[in-house]
C-alpha cells in the first residue's frame, strides 16, 4: 500500500491539524513507493506515518526534500550494497553445498546436482 492525498486528509482529520506543505511532499515522496522488496500493509503505512509525523512535531524529523539526482545517487549505493551482501550469502552457500556434496561422497553417496542429465529420473532401491 501507498500513501495518498486521501490518507494525508484523514491524518490531518484526525489531528485536528493541517500539516505543513513540507510534512505533506515529504511523506508523499517518502511512501510514494513500496520499499522494495517489501510491500506496505495499511496498518505499516499508517504506522510509519505517524511515526514520522510525531518525529516532525518533536523537532526530529528533517523533510528536506532531496534532489532527484541525490535519491537516485543514494538508492543506487543501497542497491549496490545489498548486491554486494547478496553476492557474498551465494558464495558462503555455495561453500556450504560443496561441503555437503563432499560428505555425501564420503559415503557413498552421488549428489543430485553432479548426476548427469539422463541419471535425473533414476529409480530408488525398493526395499
Amino acid at each position: 500500500m501507498i500513501i495518498s492525498k486521501r490518507i494525508i486528509t484523514e491524518l490531518e482529520y484526525q489531528y485536528r491539524k493541517t500539516f505543513s506543505d513540507e510534512l505533506k511532499k515529504y511523506l508523499l515522496l517518502k511512501y510514494s513507493e513500496e520499499p522494495f522488496p517489501y510491500v506496505f500493509s495499511e496498518q505499516d503505512l499508517y504506522t510509519n506515518i505517524r511515526i514520522d509525523i510525531r518525529s516532525y512535531e518533536a523537532g526530529k524529523l528533517d523533510v528536506t526534500i532531496k534532489s532527484p539526482s541525490k535519491r537516485w545517487k543514494e538508492e543506487r549505493e543501497y542497491y549496490q550494497a545489498l548486491y554486494i551482501d547478496k553476492c557474498h550469502e551465494v558464495s558462503k552457500l555455495e561453500e556450504y553445498i560443496e561441503e555437503l556434496e563432499r560428505m555425501l561422497l564420503t559415503l557413498n553417496i552421488k549428489p543430485f546436482r553432479l548426476l548427469g542429465q539422463e541419471d535425473i529420473f533414476f529409480e530408488f532401491p525398493h526395499f
